[in-house]
C-alpha cells in the first residue's frame, strides 16, 4: 500500500512539475456545488542546460502540439481527459470527455464517464442554458448515473465496533436543475431541484460481508426498499480566501438546506442541513499558516419517517477524521474540527501537520465537545503557490491502525 501510494505522489510530482499546477477545483458530493473548471499554467521554459531541460521541453511540446493543457482547462471545445469527480474512497477515476458550444455558443454542453480501478463507475451530462452578462447568473441541468459497488457501513453511532464492516453497492440516476446568483465577487446563492432514483445492492468487497447479510432494516433503514426522492436545496457561500486552491489568508463559509421527499413508499421523508466554517491566518508569512476548520451535519425526519442509511452525515477518511477509515462513524447528527499547520517548504512541496477532531450521535444535544474522537497526522503536499495538486497523509491515534489517504487537491 505504501508503495503504491508513493508511486503515485512520484507520478504527480513529476506531471506538476512538467505542466504545471491546476486551479483548484473545490470537490464535493453536494450536487448543489459544482466543480470549478481547471486551470492549468505553463511557466516559461528555461534555458537548456542538460538532459532533464531537454526532457521537460519536449513534454511541453507534446503538451502544446495535443493542447492537452487547453482540454483540461475547458478553454478549447472537443475532447479532454476526464479526471476524478468520483465519491470518496473510490480510488483514482480516469475516464474520456467531450464539451461543445450549440447554437452560436449560447448553450454549453459537457458529457463525460470516468471508472477507477475498484470498478467504481460514473457518467455526466452537463447543460448551461443561461450565462448573463458579466457572469452574474448561471443556470444548468444535470444527469448524473453513478455506480459504487463497495461502499462501507459499519453500523450506527460513534460506539460501533470496527469489526462490523461490511459493505453495499449503490446504483443511482439523478436529474437535476441548478440556479446560482453571483451577488458580489465573494458572495453566492444557489437552488437546486432534482429527482434521485436509488438502488442498493450486494457489495462487491469479497473481504466483507455485504451489508444486507448483517442489518436488517431497523439497524440500516432503507436497505430493504429504496424510494425515489424529489429533493431540493438552497444555499449560500462566502468565500474570501486569496487562493482557493492553496489559501494562506482568508475565509470560506457555507450553509445548506435541503429537503428529500419520497415519492415512492411514503417511509422516508427527511430535511438535511449543513454547514462549514474554514478560516486561513498566515503565521508571519505567507510561507507558515495556520489553517482550521468547523463542520456539521444534521438531518431531521418527520414524524413516522426515516432517513436511509447512504445519506446519514457521518465522520472518518480523508475529509474529516483522518485516524479512521472513510465512514466509519455514522448518524444523524456529526461535527467535525480540523486544524493544520501548513509549511511550504519550497515551490513545489509543503508539509502539514493535523489534529482532527469528530462525532456523531443520533440527536444533537448528545455531542458532547469533551468526548469527541480524535486523530492526529502528518502529510506531504506537492503544490504551486496557489494550488495543492495532491496530497499523502498519514493519520494516526485512532487506536484503529494507522491510515494513508492519497488525494488530488487540498484536505481544505
Amino acid at each position: 500500500m505504501i508503495h503504491m501510494t508513493t508511486r503515485w505522489l512520484t507520478v504527480v510530482l513529476g506531471a506538476a512539475v512538467l505542466i504545471g499546477p491546476p486551479a483548484y477545483a473545490q470537490q464535493t458530493n453536494d450536487p448543489v456545488q459544482q466543480a470549478e473548471p481547471q486551470e492549468l499554467q505553463i511557466e516559461t521554459a528555461q534555458e537548456p542546460g542538460g538532459a532533464a531541460d531537454g526532457f521537460v521541453a519536449k513534454m511541453r511540446k507534446i503538451a502544446d502540439d495535443t493542447q492537452i493543457l487547453e482540454r483540461l482547462n475547458g478553454d478549447i471545445d472537443g475532447w479532454y481527459p476526464r479526471l476524478g469527480g468520483m465519491t470518496t474512497g473510490s480510488g483514482f477515476a480516469l475516464g474520456p470527455g467531450y464539451r461543445t458550444h450549440v447554437f452560436d455558443d449560447k448553450i454549453f454542453v459537457d458529457v463525460s464517464a470516468a471508472i477507477t480501478k475498484r470498478n467504481y463507475k460514473a457518467a455526466d451530462i452537463k447543460v448551461e442554458w443561461l450565462k448573463s452578462r458579466f457572469d452574474r447568473v448561471e443556470l444548468w441541468t444535470n444527469y448524473r448515473y453513478q455506480d459504487f459497488p463497495q461502499e462501507d457501513f459499519f453500523g450506527l453511532g460513534v460506539d460501533s465496533p470496527l469489526e462490523a464492516r461490511t459493505n453495499y453497492a449503490l446504483t443511482s440516476n439523478d436529474l437535476s436543475a441548478l440556479g446560482i446568483y453571483h451577488l458580489r465577487p465573494w458572495l453566492r446563492a444557489g437552488a437546486d431541484l432534482g429527482y434521485f432514483m436509488p438502488s442498493i445492492g450486494r457489495g462487491t468487497d469479497s473481504r466483507f460481508p455485504s451489508t444486507e447479510l448483517v442489518f436488517d432494516d431497523a439497524g440500516a433503514p432503507g436497505i430493504a426498499e429504496q424510494p425515489n426522492f424529489l429533493h431540493s436545496t438552497l444555499f449560500t457561500e462566502v468565500d474570501y480566501r486569496d487562493f482557493a486552491g492553496n489559501p494562506t489568508r482568508g475565509g470560506f463559509y457555507r450553509l445548506a438546506f435541503g429537503t428529500w421527499d419520497d415519492r415512492t413508499l411514503e417511509q422516508f421523508d427527511f430535511h438535511r442541513f449543513d454547514g462549514e466554517a474554514s478560516q486561513f491566518v498566515p503565521l508571519g508569512t505567507r510561507t507558515h499558516v495556520l489553517a482550521s476548520r468547523v463542520g456539521f451535519a444534521y438531518v431531521n425526519n418527520t414524524t413516522g419517517e426515516r432517513v436511509p442509511f447512504y445519506f446519514l452525515p457521518y465522520v472518518g477518511g480523508s475529509h474529516t477524521l483522518r485516524g479512521y477509515r472513510e465512514f466509519r462513524f455514522q448518524d444523524e447528527n456529526a461535527l467535525f474540527l480540523n486544524s493544520e499547520y501548513r509549511w511550504h517548504a519550497t515551490k513545489w512541496v509543503g508539509l502539514a501537520l493535523f489534529f482532527d477532531a469528530g462525532e456523531v450521535r443520533p440527536d444533537w444535544e448528545d455531542i458532547d465537545l469533551n468526548d469527541l474522537r480524535t486523530s492526529y497526522g502528518f502529510g506531504l503536499r506537492v503544490n504551486s503557490e496557489k494550488t495543492v495538486f495532491a496530497r499523502l497523509d498519514f493519520g494516526f491515534g485512532g487506536g484503529e491502525g494507522r491510515q494513508i489517504f492519497f488525494k488530488l487537491g487540498p484536505s481544505f
